[in-house]
């Protein structure tokens, strides 16, 4: 899949986000969450590691709307956390 961000034309695939975020220790979830190889990651660091974007270039509803069209799946923080302590 490819589109632009600020200008910047990104080219990304759903290996090519697996591939980035291998053996990648999640931040803290403040809202948005996805899960990328059975971890539950912010979606922002998701989005920027895999594009190699700064986190100030895009926001968290660019980063939601490109991953979901990659297939992963997402979820709003309170919804990982009912019972849990993240």
């Amino acid at each position: 899949m490819q589109f632009v961000v600020k200008g910047k034309l990104i080219h990304l695939s759903r290996d090519a986000v697996l591939e980035a975020m291998a053996g990648v220790q999640p931040q803290p979830i403040r809202s948005h969450a996805v899960s990328v190889g059975g971890v539950w990651y912010p979606v922002n660091q998701v989005f920027a590691k895999a594009t190699g974007l700064a986190s100030r270039d895009f926001t968290s509803a660019v980063a939601r709307r490109h991953l979901a069209r990659l297939g992963f799946d997402l979820k709003r923080r309170h919804s990982l956390t009912r019972g849990k302590r993240l």
